[in-house]
């Protein structure tokens, strides 16, 4: 985990997803700093369904490369789905009575945009990539490096890597809408630690200019 300061009242962590250690760094954290908002790098819908699970827990169905991702991820301690960092800062939400929101598209402009950046071919690499990543052997020194490896070789696929700069704008552009709007609020967005380097050279660049 890291974090990453917008001044005294804003701050940015990063987790990785998946690992239960990650979750309770995120819970620690938060009681630490005492949001008074939490904004997540997940959609609307998204924090709904966390919300409901926090209440009355389900199974979560997974697909083949969340399979892969947390098995490989076992190496650095207990896996859980949904992410901890996700649901213990709604757990958290819930309890201390503080605004929740999801930063990521809605699932109507996320089916849009994978409509308009997934094509036929990099479809069937992606489907056909799962045997890959499965022999792949990767620098396992450290979960975070892990993480950004499997980014790296995720987004070989052309029309993957533009889902994802498509979601780290969304993520980016509500993220700066909810501090504008909320300047006199403590507030704590927790972000995957993927998506780490592109947000601090965004924000760093705005407070060096």
């Amino acid at each position: 985990m890291e974090i990453f300061n917008l001044g005294p009242h804003v701050e940015i962590i990063f987790a990785v997803k998946g690992l239960r250690s990650e979750g309770i760094a995120v819970s620690d954290e938060l009681y630490s700093f005492l949001p008074e908002m939490i904004v997540l790098g997940i959609s609307p819908e998204e924090v709904k369904g966390l919300l409901q699970f926090v209440d009355d827990p389900f199974n979560v169905p997974m697909g083949d490369y969340e399979v892969i991702y947390g098995t490989i991820l076992t190496k650095f301690g207990e896996v859980e789905m949904p992410p901890p960092m996700y649901t213990q800062a709604v757990i958290y939400a819930k309890k201390r009575e503080v605004e929740l929101m999801g930063l990521d598209m809605d699932e109507e402009s996320y089916g849009k945009a994978y409509e308009d950046n997934f094509n036929t071919v990099d479809m069937v690499r992606y489907i056909r990539r799962k045997r890959r990543m499965m022999r792949h052997t990767f620098d396992l020194s450290s979960p975070e490096t892990f993480v950004m490896q499997w980014k790296e070789l995720m987004e070989d696929n052309r029309s993957l890597r533009k889902m994802e700069e498509t979601r780290l704008n969304s993520i980016l552009e509500n993220l700066n809408t909810v501090l504008e709007e909320n300047k006199e609020r403590r507030i704590v967005a927790v972000i995957e630690y993927e998506m780490m380097v592109p947000v601090r050279e965004k924000y760093t660049s705005e407070m060096e200019s």
